[in-house]
């Protein structure tokens, strides 16, 4: 009976722990990195975009949503 209880105890953590992954993939990602990041890191320095992670200038917004 114990193994019985030690075994759904464990099957509900290892259920929550891939439901709490699942919500990380929700957000943006950084196109030049590859990091995953809560809010679009592109900046405006002076009339072009600036990617803080990445530490360059770009063309165009290096954020995309990322992939569910």
């Amino acid at each position: 009976m114990r193994r019985v209880v030690f075994t759904v105890i464990l099957l509900l953590l290892a259920g929550l722990t891939a439901a709490g992954n699942g919500n990380s993939r929700s957000g943006l990602l950084c196109t030049l990195t590859g990091k995953k990041i809560a809010a679009c890191c592109c900046e405006q320095k002076g009339e072009k975009l600036y990617c803080p992670l990445a530490k360059k200038t770009v063309e165009k917004c290096c954020c995309k949503p990322a992939a569910r």
